[in-house]
């Protein structure tokens, strides 16, 4: 059973983070080619920071992937018992996350929701959350 539990847990950390890293890359290539590379005068733009938007939102999956390891508390016995207890330790990161995200709701335009937020790692962690809950029901 807790080998089971451990296997859907890391495998929907790695899948989550591959999967958001990929939506998060190709958002940011198609931001990237609707920006203009030159002024309106010809003169191109000189960008210093070119390429941390990738860096950030590598980082933002790593910290993804970092703020999901309370789900392998499910491994005690005690928590995987209780339902609560489950969902609370396998979504603790991202209710945290969103808690930050949300708390600082003016920082951000509108358009960045849809970077900011990770919302496919977090469809996929509720696919595998929903396998792992199959698991334990049947044991």
């Amino acid at each position: 059973m807790k080998k089971q539990v451990a296997k859907i847990i890391g495998s929907g950390i790695l899948a989550s983070f591959l999967a958001g890293t990929i939506f998060m890359i190709a958002f940011l290539i198609i931001i990237d080619m609707q920006t203009p590379n030159h002024y309106e005068d010809g003169r191109p733009k000189m960008n210093c920071f070119g390429g941390l938007q990738y860096g950030i939102a590598i980082g933002i999956q790593i910290l993804i992937a970092f703020l999901s390891l309370p789900a392998f508390l499910i491994l005690f016995k005690q928590i995987r018992r209780n339902k609560y207890f489950t969902f609370l330790a396998f979504f603790a990161g991202y209710i945290f996350y969103l808690f930050v995200i949300f708390a600082s709701l003016s920082e951000f335009s509108g358009e960045e929701y849809v970077i900011i937020i990770p919302w496919i790692n977090f469809l996929v962690w509720i696919f595998y959350y929903f396998k792992l809950r199959k698991i334990i029901n049947s044991n």
